[in-house]
């Protein structure tokens, strides 16, 4: 393998031209205004151009960014974790039903566009690129991934939007588009994608000096997503009556778009490019924090190695008393029991399950689940690094905190009830750094779990369950460490209903993607968000006594507010007035 040091050196000669840029073009591609000769001057330059493709790449996490909204992502706006109690916070507005046209947050819709335009300043040019064509097709390839990349991101959140194609503003040109229907949209993002994966690579050999770019299999793969997201019940069921251009849905339903969404899923699997990753005993745990390219990874954001990012997840997730050793500033968010109570018994079967050897609220009640829940959520009792100290048992109680060294007594910073301490007595682990020192390691966007997953759920939602959807369950079921069991099924169960299938997979995906910027958005297409989202979260409250022994009890935290508006975000109210040809979405 490829040393940490050589990715370094790699990544790095990718991004200085964009480096390059910023310092000799002061942000040209950001300026309203852009005169002929600067622009001419960066694209007969091969690499000033270049720098423009890698500069396209800076915000490709932007929605999936763990620390989006005051250190907390869209996991603190669902039932997945409860952000603090602090109503500024936008993601505890969203959740609290509190957002409108005027406190909408409007950086998505800034930053996006900005990026769009940045890629149009790319396609008119690129014929000027003193580079050979296959070079130029190449790149042009990952730009017309890129823009596709931004505007679907746009289109989960929005519905329709304004579709300008090539089209570049001017300075003093008003920008005033229409949003186009959902459907338009679908089709040229389809369109778009198909275009990016035409002239993309399908893998990269080792050590190439593009290896951090995108492929072939992203583009498809995140056609694929968008698909599926286009035939759920939130798009595909109707026509709205509050919504007569079709900015949110479909004219009309069509299940033949589960069979699109079906084939898209396959295509990527058929590729052959990747598989699961299992080079370790916890491999959900170790697969985000490598930092070199995985078979796994499907869309990666590397960002820049000079980036102070090792601490991306830690600064808003850890226990205090691993936290504010480092200078943070304190937990954001917690996972909630609702979370906790998706992982199953290690031998695959749900904690409601009779036959699962569930113990019940106590003691033994994190032993011997799925080994995917320790990867992902720390519970009271979990083990975790704590500085010089080493491994050490999160402390998450309340009562009677014993004396002696900080380890000890760190329930005294991190308990339930104290300033410092869980909301919720649990904490995120997944996607943590559980040592110390500096670690570099990407945002894995996507990855072959969630492609597998997305083609179950469209195949099984036009073919019922089949038996290749057995096996896409039974490779990530095996892969987490659930055991087998004796009909070699790892705790499914044989011959289900189409509609247990379907409850079957959105079970897997709640624990498989968790904190991965999924389930914020599955509720919604979904349409549960009524049932999972009009409703309390809830924590796991544990006292100690002075004998040590504890006693458990779940409590409510916190009542989230849903609307039906709430499917979809609202344009702010700025971009509006800047362009009265948009149209509010509807119910705000």
């Amino acid at each position: 393998m490829i040393s940490h040091k050589i990715y370094r050196r790699i990544l790095l000669a990718g991004l200085v031209p964009a480096f390059f840029i910023t310092a000799c073009k002061k942000d040209f591609l950001d300026q309203k205004t852009l005169s002929a000769i600067d622009e001419r001057a960066v694209f007969q330059d091969s690499t000033r151009s270049l720098g423009v493709i890698n500069n396209l790449y800076s915000n490709l996490g932007l929605s999936f960014n763990p620390r989006r909204f005051s250190n907390t992502g869209l996991d603190a706006a669902c039932d997945e974790s409860e952000p603090i109690g602090d109503p500024t916070i936008y993601t505890y507005k969203i959740s609290s039903g509190g957002v409108n046209a005027n406190n909408a947050d409007g950086g998505l819709w800034k930053t996006t566009f900005q990026m769009v335009r940045a890629a149009n300043i790319f396609m008119k040019n690129k014929d000027s690129i003193p580079v050979s064509n296959a070079t130029k097709d190449y790149w042009t390839g990952q730009v017309r991934f890129l823009r596709a990349w931004y505007l679907f991101t746009l289109l989960k959140h929005y519905g329709g939007i304004p579709l300008i194609g090539d089209k570049i503003f001017d300075g003093n040109e008003k920008i005033d588009v229409a949003r186009s229907s959902y459907e338009d949209c679908i089709k040229y993002l389809t369109s778009e994608l198909d275009a990016a994966a035409a002239l993309l690579p399908l893998s990269y050999r080792p050590g190439d000096a593009n290896q951090l770019k995108v492929t072939k299999g992203a583009a498809l793969a995140v056609k694929a997503r968008m698909l599926l997201y286009a035939a759920s019940p939130l798009v595909n069921s109707g026509p709205r009556a509050n919504d007569p251009e079709h900015l949110l849905t479909f004219p009309g339903a069509d299940p033949e778009r589960w069979k699109q969404a079906s084939d898209a899923a396959k295509a990527v699997i058929s590729l052959g490019v990747y598989s699961l990753y299992t080079a370790s005993a916890t491999p959900l745990y170790t697969l985000f924090l490598q930092n070199t390219p995985q078979a796994e990874h499907v869309l990666v954001y590397w960002q820049p190695w000079t980036t102070a990012n090792n601490f991306y997840v830690e600064a808003s997730a850890n226990p205090t008393s691993r936290g504010g050793m480092n200078g943070w500033t304190g937990t954001k968010y917690f996972p909630t029991q609702e979370l906790v109570d998706e992982f199953d018994m290690i031998n695959g079967l749900r904690i409601t399950d009779p036959a699962s050897g569930y113990p019940g609220i106590g003691n033994n009640m994190y032993k011997n689940r799925d080994p995917r829940l320790t990867c992902t959520v720390h519970y009271n009792g979990a083990i975790r690094i704590m500085g010089s100290f080493g491994d050490q048992p999160v402390n998450t109680y309340t009562g009677v905190i014993p004396t002696g060294n900080a380890a000890v007594t760190s329930a005294s910073v991190d308990g339930i009830y104290t300033s410092t301490g869980t909301l919720t007595g649990y904490f995120r682990y997944k996607m943590c750094n559980g040592g110390g020192g500096e670690l570099y390691r990407p945002w894995v966007v996507m990855r072959y779990a969630e492609v597998l997953l997305n083609a179950a759920e469209a195949t099984n939602e036009y073919y019922g369950p089949t038996a290749e959807i057995y096996d896409w369950l039974k490779m990530i079921r095996a892969r987490a460490g659930i055991l087998a069991g004796e009909n070699g099924l790892y705790g499914l169960k044989a011959g289900m209903t189409k509609e247990e299938m379907r409850e079957a997979i959105r079970h897997e995906r709640r624990v498989e993607l968790a904190f991965e910027e999924h389930r914020f958005w599955d509720i919604r297409r979904w349409k549960i968000a009524p049932q999972t989202e009009n409703a309390e979260t809830h924590g796991m409250e544990i006292t100690r006594a002075a004998n040590g022994s504890f006693s458990y009890r779940v409590i409510p935290v916190r009542r989230h507010v849903f609307t039906e508006a709430m499917y979809f975000w609202p344009i702010p109210q700025s971009e509006l007035t800047k362009s009265p040809a948009l149209k509010q979405t509807p119910g705000y």
